[in-house]
């Protein structure tokens, strides 16, 4: 009977704490690119890119921690889970970019 309450208790604090991640996650939400591009990064790992000429793509997205400093979103697009990356107001088209800080296109969010 332990063992079963014990295990039970194992997995309701895990599912709480899979819960808070999602609804304190810093990327979700509404944003426009410079260039006019919407994107709306929903809490369930799902999004919606709209582009100037009002294309839609539905996808998805997902948060990444490297280290301790490092940390970013990728967005997938046209298949490639890894298209985009967002860090720190910024989109950019590759790790290497969003590494060095440099090319990144400024967002703001919409509320």
């Amino acid at each position: 009977m332990k063992k079963i309450i014990f295990a039970t208790g194992i997995i309701a604090f895990m599912a709480i704490s899979c819960v808070n991640k999602a609804k304190n996650h810093p990327y979700a939400g509404k944003f426009i690119t410079e260039t006019g591009t919407i994107f709306e990064l929903r809490e369930d790992s799902t999004t919606c890119i709209q582009f100037a000429d009002s294309l839609q793509y539905e996808g998805k997205w997902s948060s990444h921690r490297s280290g301790d400093t490092l940390e970013y979103a990728n967005i997938e697009f046209a298949g490639y889970p890894t298209y985009y990356y967002l860090k720190d107001g910024k989109l950019y088209r590759s790790k290497r970019e969003m590494i060095s800080g440099k090319l990144g296109e400024k967002i703001n969010y919409m509320n």
